[in-house]
């Protein structure tokens, strides 16, 4: 057996030899070529928890103030190219310590949990400059690859999007976005080793392995890590996706069908999950329409999620929560962020100009009658300067998921979401 020790040396040795060969890449060939870039992002928000809520602390309502850069490097040469993204985060609030605990709990300012833990390779870092500042550093992509007219092959950190949810999708398996994140550019870097085959009509057949660690030992383990496939078939009518993927230990089969109707697109993704102790259904179904009003760009969706994992009920509990294990261990992963079963969301996304846009979206959870309501207005102040702002307004009864669950506290607390305000400023280079 490998000690911590020794894994870290190794990784510490491969990051290097990767490093060098992705640096080396250009001068391997006359044709070689380089990109650079990255953007410089500042993030505020408001959150103003009621009075019930857990979080309802001395320094409510919180002022978060996030600061986040990216550096982007690319070579190709020939067939290889290789990828590096150099991330760091500076989180300043001035209650950092309900800050993180909030992270972890709910999605907002405070939502900095990723972490290497799991990963192959530790490739990040965290401090506190100050006590109410927060530095995170992370390389986020560190992957070589070749390319041939048929064959992708990527080894090293990378991300992969599967399936055709537009805010749920349960055939995304790695690092997937909650379904109100304000930011969708960038998802987490995973390690690990993807393959794709092409073929002439269009289809393709994608694998992929994902060597996790145990994160209390620190070394690799079988049941934490992840393989799996996903075939796509192209036919002129409709297209279809065929997942077979075996994911901390249980076995998953997808499906995902996507079809035109009036030059308006269907997707629908199913998956049975194989926990050892049960089977469990999931579905998405969205429908994707587009229109032109009064000369104004519209386009919106509605979609219907079955969670199969989530509680019934129009009342739960946080230790109803707990107690159901397959369900609370995909929320602490990341991989879940809901937790009732039947879901109905609705999104426009209106262009009132060629710079200015409203993205109104509605959240509901049918199964206990609560909900969110988040409104987004993105305005491009300059070609390459983007301004976002907006709100999140959540409603319900109590017990309910966006009204907020029961704790236990005897003085009737519950975990209860904010109303947020919340503004971006992005600049790209």
């Amino acid at each position: 057996m490998v000690n911590n020790g020794s894994c870290r040396k190794v990784a510490y040795r491969w990051r290097r030899q990767w490093l060098t060969a992705l640096l080396l890449l250009p001068g391997m060939s006359q044709a070689a070529a380089v990109d650079y870039g990255g953007h410089l992002k500042y993030f505020f928000s408001y959150s103003d928890f009621p009075q019930q809520s857990v979080f309802a602390g001395d320094e409510n309502p919180y002022r978060e103030q996030l600061g986040n850069l990216r550096l982007k490097l690319g070579s190709r040469a020939a067939h290889w190219s290789g990828e590096i993204h150099y991330v760091m985060d500076a989180l300043y609030s001035k209650d950092l310590a309900s800050c993180q605990i909030r992270g972890l709990l709910v999605v907002d300012g405070c939502d900095l949990s990723y972490s290497d833990a799991r990963q192959l390779f530790d490739l990040s870092t965290s401090s506190y400059p100050g006590d109410n500042t927060l530095l995170l550093q992370r390389l986020d992509r560190l992957w070589l690859g070749y390319t041939s007219d048929r064959l992708v092959a990527r080894f090293g950190r990378q991300a992969i999007s599967w399936g055709n949810g537009m805010v749920y999708n349960t055939l995304d398996l790695f690092n997937p976005f909650a379904p109100d994140t304000i930011d969708t550019e960038y998802k987490n870097g995973e390690d690990m080793l993807y393959l794709q085959r092409l073929f002439d009509n269009g289809g393709d057949l994608q694998a992929l392995l994902i060597p996790r660690r145990d994160i209390r030992s620190g070394e690799l383990e079988r049941r934490e890590s992840a393989v799996a496939a996903k075939m796509h078939w192209l036919q002129q009518q409709y297209e279809l996706d065929l997942l077979l993927a075996r994911n901390y230990g249980d076995n998953v089969l997808g499906a995902g069908y996507t079809t035109e109707i009036d030059e308006n697109v269907i997707n629908a993704n199913l998956s049975l999950t194989d926990t050892g102790d049960d089977t469990v259904f999931s579905a998405v179904l969205n429908y994707n329409f587009s229109a032109i009003i009064r000369d104004r760009n519209l386009s919106g969706f509605i979609e219907f999620f079955y969670n199969g994992f989530g509680l019934s009920g129009r009342q739960n509990s946080i230790q109803d929560v707990m107690d159901d294990q397959p369900l609370y261990s995909r929320l602490l992963r990341g991989e879940l962020f809901t937790t009732g079963r039947y879901y109905l969301a609705g999104s426009i996304l209106l262009e009132m100009t060629p710079l200015l846009q409203f993205n109104p979206t509605l959240f509901i959870n049918l199964g206990d009658g609560s909900g969110m309501l988040q409104f987004l207005g993105s305005y491009s102040l300059a070609e390459n300067l983007d301004l976002l702002a907006g709100f999140n307004l959540p409603a319900g009864p109590d017990g309910s998921e966006f009204g907020g669950l029961d704790t236990g506290d005897p003085d009737g607390r519950l975990l209860t979401p904010a109303n947020t305000l919340f503004a971006r400023l992005a600049w790209y280079f």
